[in-house]
């Protein structure tokens, strides 16, 4: 073996960099790559019938109405919430044939309910057209095209330690497409939630691309019954995207995944995006219904006898007091990346200064590693006995030799 062999071997085992090569990950077929979905989809097909609808529909006469003004009223056949003894609906509308008629506003009260709903009704046992469902008990209001199941879910949470305003908007399922396509974000969080749910199983998508303090872009999984099974994948802002098959919640083998599987996943999103879309264009209808309601009844000489003014005009009320706590929220939250920003500065300085005597000390190493070979190389001439080689060539008139020594 050379000196040289020797150096390289050597250098690989101080180094220990670039002398061996990554197994590379195993390429799975599309066959074996689309087999969850194909098995939850199959399992969702036998399970349809259990999945089919459970509501039913009661034409309710209003608490505060003297003339027959029936309203719509949809309940689930396990749970029918007009059978409890405090039950009463109140429509503020007009009415004709008997059944509500026109932009109006229905309240439902019972022993633990608290609800309304904007609709607009055609007087006669035709469901309404919905816009606005708020149920004051879970601080939660959709805005839309409630009919169609296309709106933006809003909810509110406040106690004495936190404030905090979380948004779902997009498709919220319907007994002909028994499935879900929702986005979930919130104004305090920079990561955003998106998930195509079925009843038995969902694909959900991370996207934290907004999200300046994580590593990721994306992560995609495919959950069922509650827990990663199947295969998945993150992607990273810089390097390759990190593909595996989860089972129960845990990685169980990293793979490479085919092309067809991330065009799988792109068409998802995109089905989600366009339902996000929908929903908002039908919110923004659905609030110009309420100003056009507003309208009508936030004037002073505007009064009810069937409940408590302030409670009925309060949807006269501006949003300026939840603007305000959003934005002392939102406050805190930009000091506190400002210090988790200063705190990465630092802790940047700090790896850039190990790195700096780091390479000093490996060049230190170097100059060590090539002064010891320089004086082996010079030990070698030295010891090694020297050899002279004469070599003669006849030529006319005599002999001509020569001698080189080594």
């Amino acid at each position: 073996m050379t000196i040289r062999s020797n150096f390289a071997l050597l250098i690989c085992f101080i180094l220990i960099s670039g002398c061996s090569s990554r197994p590379k990950l195993p390429l799975i077929s599309d066959e074996e790559a689309f087999k969850y979905e194909k098995e939850y989809l199959a399992e969702y097909e036998q399970l349809k019938s259990d999945f089919s609808d459970q509501s039913e529909i009661k034409w309710v006469q209003p608490a505060n109405k003297k003339t027959p003004c029936k309203v719509y009223v949809g309940v689930s056949k396990g749970d029918d919430r007009t059978l409890d003894p405090d039950y009463k609906v109140y429509w503020d509308g007009d009415c004709k044939n008997g059944y509500a008629n026109g932009l109006g506003r229905e309240f439902e009260r019972a022993t633990v309910l608290n609800a309304e709903a904007l609709a607009i009704y055609k007087g006669k046992e035709e469901e309404p057209e919905y816009f606005i469902q708020t149920y004051h008990l879970d601080n939660k209001t959709q805005e839309g095209d409630i009919n169609n199941r296309y709106f933006v879910e809003t909810t509110i949470n406040e106690d004495n330690f936190n404030f905090d305003i979380n948004y779902q908007y997009g498709f919220f399922g319907s007994k002909e497409m028994p499935y879900r396509l929702i986005t979930m974000k919130s104004p305090f969080n920079d990561n955003i939630l998106q998930y195509k749910q079925y009843p038995n199983f969902s694909y959900v998508l991370y996207d934290m691309s907004n999200n300046e303090f994580d590593k990721n872009k994306y992560n995609f999984y495919m959950n069922y019954k509650g827990k990663a099974n199947g295969f998945g994948f993150s992607t990273p802002k810089s390097g390759a995207t990190a593909s595996g098959e989860m089972s129960d919640g845990s990685m169980i083998r990293r793979v490479q995944l085919p092309n067809s599987y991330f065009l799988k996943i792109g068409s998802v999103q995109s089905e989600i995006n366009d339902a996000g879309v929908k929903a908002l264009n039908a919110q923004k209808y659905a609030l110009k219904v309420k100003k056009q309601y507003m309208n009508q009844i936030c004037k002073e000489s505007k009064s009810v006898d069937f409940m408590d003014d302030k409670e009925y005009k309060d949807i006269c009320n501006d949003s300026s007091e939840i603007k305000i706590k959003i934005d002392e929220k939102l406050a805190q939250i930009n000091i506190l990346k400002q210090q988790k920003r200063e705190q990465q500065r630092q802790h940047e300085l700090l790896i850039a200064k190990q790195k700096q005597a780091e390479a000093e000390r490996n060049q230190e190493a170097w100059n060590s590693i090539n002064q010891s070979l320089k004086e082996l190389g010079d030990n070698i001439r030295k010891n090694t006995p020297k050899t002279t080689y004469t070599n003669c060539n006849g030529t006319y008139g005599g002999v001509n030799c020569t001698s080189t020594t080594y």
